[in-house]
């Protein structure tokens, strides 16, 4: 007689799954296998080229619509330019401040798809 007045429940002898059979359901794309060194996903090959930013337009894919592109440039003056005129400037050589805007080592190069005029990038010399 159980002490908790609790009914027990008939289990049904059924056995376990064999261990040599993996789950049944898996993610598309899996290659599935018992030995553990051929699982691998299944991916179409990508061509990625990697390119860096310079000071003239660069061939690439645009991240954003995935053509290839020549980027325009624009160069502006950078942080570092207003900082050395303003520094000259304060020095005394105001006709010497403006200098530091036609410098192209005081130049940014900010780069855009022409395309679909998205950023990509800015180029520091």
């Amino acid at each position: 007689m159980d002490p908790n007045n609790s009914k027990t429940v008939p289990r049904e002898n059924t056995p376990p799954p064999p261990y040599d059979e993996g789950p049944g359901i898996y993610p598309a794309g899996f290659v599935y296998s018992n030995d553990y060194t051929t699982q691998h996903q299944n991916f179409a090959p990508e061509c990625i080229i990697e390119s860096t930013l310079g000071p003239m337009p660069v061939h690439m894919f645009c991240p954003t619509c995935h053509n290839y592109i020549i980027t325009e440039t624009d160069e502006s003056p950078s942080n570092e330019a207003y900082l050395c005129c303003m520094l000259i400037f304060i020095v005394g050589c105001t006709l010497c401040s403006c200098l530091p805007f036609f410098m192209k080592s005081f130049q940014k190069v900010d780069h855009k798809c022409p395309q679909c005029t998205s950023y990509i990038g800015t180029y520091k010399p």
